[in-house]
């Protein structure tokens, strides 16, 4: 399973594949602009797969899970570059079966039988291309695009091919292509992280507009969830990213913020259509997810409809409603949102616990702390995040209310520790050595993480002769767990928390807890742990954690 995390700053994804129990990270770049795409590319051809077979070519090199490939192409048109043969030879990597990778190259899968747009670099021998890089890029298949049919498109330019084949793909009578070509086009709009302008996004809106109505629930799905131009309603799963970016209480500890001043311009443009899906004959799963669309479009009439929406027999017709209210803050009727945290359905439940988070009430904060005891995990869960997004000031009296709650007092002590830690110290403690969390984590930095974090900020900050005192002896322990404590301590996450304690303990003239942590480490930490230490001894005072 392969999980990304947006890194805006960076300009790039950070990537883990999950290999049994290791994990390895590695930076993904974002992908190319269409005309720089072209520029890359030697030759640009149209054409189809005639045979696909392994290939020995060092220039791929060994990559667990994947084999260089030959693909024999019957070309139909040229769009760059000149070939004068009438079949090429293309080679890439494909995924074949063995054991897990714990990277994924470059690598494309044909279809024999199948047309494709190719963007290829000329290889050493005649006749021969290769794909254009060996690093996949956040479009994994860039360089590739699948053809609607095998037409020359003589005279267009690269840009209107490819229009005219992922809007051939929509009409394709095979779920799959169409389904491939709205990702497609969406990606190439600006609908993912990449935000790429290579089409025009009202535009490709308006042509898959169409498919929200599709009697393919799969397909009105991806149209759906194209037209909602990924806003932070769509999915349950953005709800924590959203809660840290909205609220007043700052970021979730370790996951992405969104991009605040995005439009979400299906909702905006075709509000009336999204709201025919909604009150039309599909199941409740589509009319929702048309509702979901619609949500940070804030047009005045949504609130109308939200609020017929809510009285809907479907409950997940019911909850989306509820979620589309937060864009209406200020105008919500406050009693409707309390029969909407005390519907009979969870979903419903989540979806006012979620409103009440994305809107930012503070009025109805006492409201989440009676959600958070609701006997469903995931109403519970929504109740708990969106109690977090919260400043302290609105939300510490009902999290000290609910602080020992068996599910989130980890993410709670965080919180209230946040500032002032020196109240918590024993719990938070606690959290590092038993690796607490909520059974239902909805991700970021893992608690312990974070209450390690707080406690060894805290123990930065005092003196030595404090340190030294034994007064700390609890702290400090709690800090070495993860290579001194019981079975359940989890381990470092990486070699700078050893690394920043040990410099720490010098820094304080502890030598000898020092060493003793030191041996500690060599003795539990599998990689080479001591060449950090020693980096420590020639300048400890350059480790600040900062």
């Amino acid at each position: 399973m392969r999980h990304c995390t947006f890194c805006a700053a960076m300009g790039f994804f950070l990537c883990w594949l999950m290999a049994g129990r290791t994990a390895e990270a590695y930076p993904v770049p974002f992908s190319l602009s269409l005309k720089k795409l072209i520029e890359e590319a030697d030759v640009i051809v149209k054409a189809t797969a005639v045979s696909s077979e392994p290939v020995e070519d060092g220039w791929f090199g060994e990559v667990r899970g994947f084999a260089p490939h030959q693909t024999q192409l019957k070309v139909i048109a040229v769009f760059k570059g000149a070939t004068e043969a009438e079949t090429i030879s293309f080679r890439h990597f494909a995924s074949i079966r063995g054991p897990g990778a714990d990277y994924m190259p470059q690598h494309y899968e044909f279809v024999v039988g199948r047309t494709y747009i190719v963007f290829a670099k000329r290889a050493e021998d005649n006749g021969v291309f290769r794909q254009i890089w060996k690093n996949h890029r956040c479009m994994e298949d860039q360089g590739l695009l699948l053809a609607a049919d095998t037409a020359p498109h003589a005279g267009k330019s690269v840009a209107e091919v490819l229009w005219a084949e992922l809007t051939g793909l929509l009409k394709s009578r095979d779920a799959g292509d169409v389904k491939y070509a709205i990702s497609r086009l969406d990606w190439l709009s600006g609908g993912s992280y990449d935000r790429l302008n290579d089409f025009d996004r009202r535009r490709v809106l308006k042509a898959i507009l169409p498919l929200a109505a599709h009697e393919n629930e799969e397909i009105a799905q991806a149209a759906i969830l194209a037209l909602g131009s990924r806003n932070p309603y769509l999915l349950p799963d953005y709800a924590p990213s959203w809660l840290g970016t909205i609220g007043s209480g700052g970021p979730f500890p370790g996951m992405g913020q969104w991009d605040l001043p995005r439009e979400y311009l299906g909702g905006k443009l075709f509000c009336k259509e999204l709201a025919a899906v909604a009150d039309g004959k599909a199941s409740a799963s589509i009319r929702a997810l048309a509702i979901r669309a619609l949500g940070r479009a804030q047009r005045p009439e949504i609130f109308e409809l939200a609020g017929r929406w809510v009285h809907d027999r479907e409950p997940a017709v019911r909850q989306a409603a509820a979620i589309l209210l937060a864009d209406y803050s200020e105008r919500v009727d406050r009693d409707l949102l309390k029969q909407l945290a005390a519907d009979s359905s969870p979903l419903v439940r989540m979806g006012a616990a979620h409103a009440i988070g994305f809107g930012q009430m503070v009025d109805l904060v006492p409201l989440l702390g009676e959600l958070v005891r609701d006997p469903e995990p995931k109403v519970a869960t929504a109740a708990g995040t969106s109690l977090l997004s919260f400043s302290l000031k609105h939300s510490r009296e009902i999290l000290e209310a609910h602080v020992d709650h068996p599910q989130f007092r980890s993410v709670f002590v965080n919180a209230l520790a946040r500032d002032n830690p020196r109240p918590d110290l024993e719990a938070l403690g606690d959290i590092v050595r038993n690796d607490l969390r909520p059974e239902n984590w909805w991700g970021g930095r893992v608690p312990w993480g974070v209450s390690w974090e707080i406690l060894f900020r805290y123990a930065q900050r005092q003196s030595a002769a404090r340190l030294k005192s034994g007064d700390l002896d609890g702290v400090l322990d709690a800090l070495e767990s993860p290579v001194s404590g019981s079975p359940k301590s989890p381990r470092y996450y990486s070699s700078s928390e050893p690394r920043d304690l040990y410099a720490l303990y010098l820094q304080r003239g502890m030598a000898e807890r020092a060493q003793r942590f030191r041996a500690k480490c060599k003795a539990k930490i599998s990689y080479d742990i001591d060449q950090y230490f020693k980096m420590v001894d020639r300048n400890p005072s350059i480790y600040q954690r900062n």
